[in-house]
């Protein structure tokens, strides 16, 4: 039996232009950091250790996979991710190496670097100083803290797109640097059907005659699939009742749409020809929490995202399918710390496919090919990219940027911005395609967002405060309640009177907020933005402190009345790290917890940990270790935890829940809105849960002309 991992004692292993550091199971180049799968890990380290010899499928069944029998198809895919996860603008040439009917060797030379050992005294010393600066921080803090004592279908759906609320994610601005000067246009509008109803799912046929899309009237309860001609505007339809229809995309020759039918407890991938008339074939089973998007990339092949990638319900890779055999493999690698990948186009004649990166700051324009090699990004910014279209004729591609409305021309061959143009309009749109960079089909922004109490005693539910804008994050003070409201891309703070209902700004700057939190003690009020944490005077609204961050804040929370607890990722978005910030000392603490999501405070023993892995995790507050865990149940949306009065409430986005401690059972459902559950927010005034809650309204399926 051959080596399979390295020694505690090596510290890195250098070949071409990568390190591996084994602790961290990561490898990096000088310029990108990537993070390797437990699998890819494993079989990496032991062609290099054994890299004198020629490792063959039997050695890597044995001793990687050690079990009796892995498919051939099991091994060359992970070879060959591995081999595509190895390369890099730095790193070209050959790592492993294949032996015909042989096996793999490592092509390259090992570098081992160990720790370097210590003499006796200077490890005593080193232990003696680490040991009493944990101490005194631990001490200081230990000190600040001691001194003051409808249908579940249609919901469904509206989880499936919904997601267009979030475009306006309050994360600092960012754009790749572009001389290109923005231009501003007026536009036409015109309306392409006049059914009352909801539109949503644009799906632009690759020769942009026929566009899909879900249509639900409002007499309905679901969405039917509909295919528009563009030169006649004959509409060709697919509904049932209790099913939902929803297009996925289109063969590359126009003529086939690929689309997911869904019922309360089953979901289904279809294909069917573009007439209607014939060939209406199941292709596979679905997660029905799944929001996928897809389309055919040639030789009967489906490429699309698939959430539930490393057990995470919030994150999604890409992944290539048979539609003649069923097999599939994984082509893209996304982080832990982020929400993965999503499919957006597939140029034929390039063999490239385009897809969106959600890291937790920012999003990621990418092209990879359709065996996810030769990996590229083109452009990132702090706004959603929803849809990409190619322009054959001009090389280009097209989106909308519809937090801004401004339509982004970029020139695939030169990998470059080419054109900026800023509508001249202050209408908002979700769902989009474009023609070219004049012409654009789109669907008018349909969702409200509101803040509802929810009553813990009664089940009683009422609307806070309804608006025309969207509100979120919602805080209950004495007199009223303050909501973050999203105009354009940026937010600013809502206050509503409680005896009056008259709203009003806070006058506070407005910016890119991602969340407030409100201490009730102090009354002190927190804004979360993506590079720092700002701290206010809610009595005079003076800014009081200001903590900057290496990295992306991706939550806050106040821990008690005299800390905040904090989770960065890092610029490498490997991992997230836990903080707690004295308001007092000014000073802060790494928390030694497992890679976490979300940091709160349930007692004064006992910190509450939203995991990576979707696990609610109980942490005591001085000694760091490990109490209690919940699995939490399969997101709908996405996870959300609030604390109050020594209880954990939950929702993943379709039902409200509160973790019983004391019972076997361990989770209770409270409540189930009827609506997408956007976040929720426990009320120290009295004791209630406010809830942001995402509906659909009416809307039209309309054209734009740039002018």
């Amino acid at each position: 039996m051959n080596e399979v991992s390295f020694s505690r004692k090596v510290k890195e292993v250098k070949f071409g232009e990568w390190s591996l550091d084994p602790k961290r199971q990561t490898i990096h180049d000088g310029e990108v950091e990537r993070e390797l799968e437990p699998l890819l890990f494993n079989i990496l380290c032991y062609l290099a250790i054994n890299c004198e010899q020629i490792i063959t499928r039997q050695d890597l069944v044995d001793d990687v996979w050690k079990q009796n029998y892995v498919d051939d198809n099991a091994i060359n895919r992970a070879m060959s991710e591995l081999r595509k996860v190895l390369k890099s603008e730095r790193q070209k040439g050959i790592i492993v190496k294949t032996h015909y009917r042989k096996g793999y060797s490592f092509f390259l030379e090992p570098i081992i670097i160990y720790h370097q050992p210590s003499t006796d005294k200077n490890q005593e010393t080193d232990k003696k100083e680490n040991v009493s600066r944990e101490q005194n921080n631990a001490i200081e803090l230990e000190k600040s803290t001691s001194k003051r004592g409808s249908s579940n279908v249609k919901k469904a759906v509206i989880m499936t797109f919904f997601t267009v609320v979030l475009s306006a994610a309050a994360y600092q601005g960012y754009r790749f640097k572009t001389d290109v000067k923005v231009q501003q246009k007026s536009i036409e509008e015109s309306v392409l059907s006049w059914l009352p109803g909801r539109y949503t799912l644009l799906k632009l046929s690759p020769d942009k005659k026929q566009v899909a899309f879900s249509f639900i009237s409002n007499d309905s309860q679901h969405y039917s699939l509909v295919v528009k001609g563009l030169n006649g505007g004959q509409e060709k339809r697919l509904g049932e009742e209790g099913v939902n229809y929803l297009p996925l995309g289109w063969s590359v020759d126009s003529n086939a749409i690929f689309y997911r039918a869904t019922t309360k407890d089953k979901c289904q991938v279809w294909r069917l020809n573009a007439d209607f008339n014939s060939d209406n074939k199941f292709l596979f089973d679905c997660n029905l929490n799944d929001s996928m998007t897809g389309g055919g990339a040639g030789n009967n092949r489906f490429i699309y995202s698939k959430t539930g990638y490393r057990n995470r319900d919030e994150l999604a890779a890409l992944v290539n399918r048979s539609l003649a055999t069923g097999d599939e493999f994984q082509i893209t690698s996304p982080n832990l710390n982020s929400y993965g990948d999503r499919f957006l186009s597939y140029i034929p004649d390039k063999e490239l496919i385009l897809f969106e990166r959600r890291q937790y700051d920012i999003n990621e324009l990418y092209v990879t090919d359709p065996d996810g090699g030769n990996q590229e990004k083109l452009f990132e910014t702090s706004h959603r990219i929803w849809a990409v279209t190619y322009d054959e004729p001009s090389g280009m591609l097209v989106w909308l940027d519809n937090t801004e409305n401004i339509v982004y021309e970029y020139d695939l061959f030169n990998r470059k911005i080419h054109s900026i143009v800023e509508l001249e309009t202050d209408k908002a749109y979700a769902s989009f395609q474009a023609f070219d960079k004049d012409s654009l089909l789109l669907v008018s922004y349909p969702f409200l967002r509101d803040i509802h109490q929810f009553n813990l005693q009664t089940n009683d539910v009422s609307i806070v405060d309804e608006s025309n804008y969207e509100d979120r994050s919602g805080i209950e003070v004495d007199d009223g309640y303050l909501f973050l409201t999203r105009r354009g891309s940026e937010s600013f703070i809502s206050f509503t009177q409680k005896s009056t209902n008259e709203r009003q700004p806070l006058q506070i700057p407005k910016g890119r907020l991602s969340a407030i939190r409100y201490n009730y003690d102090t009354e002190q009020l927190l804004l979360q933005h993506a590079d720092k944490i700002e701290l206010y005077d809610y009595k005079t609204l003076q800014l009081v402190d200001t903590i900057r961050t290496e990295g992306t804040v991706i939550s806050a929370e106040f821990l008690g009345k005299e800390q905040i607890g904090f989770v960065v990722v890092s610029d490498k978005k490997v991992k997230s790290k836990i903080f707690r910030y004295s308001i007092i000392d000014k000073k802060k603490v790494e928390v030694p917890a497992l890679t976490s999501l979300w940091i709160g405070y349930l007692n004064e023993s006992t910190l509450v940990s939203l995991s990576s892995n979707d696990k609610i995790v109980l942490y005591d507050i001085f000694s760091g270790e490990q109490i209690e865990q919940y699995e939490l149940p399969q997101a709908k949306y996405k996870h959300s935890i609030t604390v109050g009065h020594g209880n954990i409430y939950y929702s993943d986005g379709d039902k409200v829940y509160k973790i019983n401690r004391d019972d076997s059972e361990g989770i209770e459902e409270l409540y189930s809105p009827g609506s997408v559950i956007g976040g929720v927010q426990y009320s120290e005034v009295n004791g209630n849960i406010l809830l942001d809650i995402i509906t659909v309204s009416e809307n039209q399926l309309l054209k734009i002309a740039l002018k």
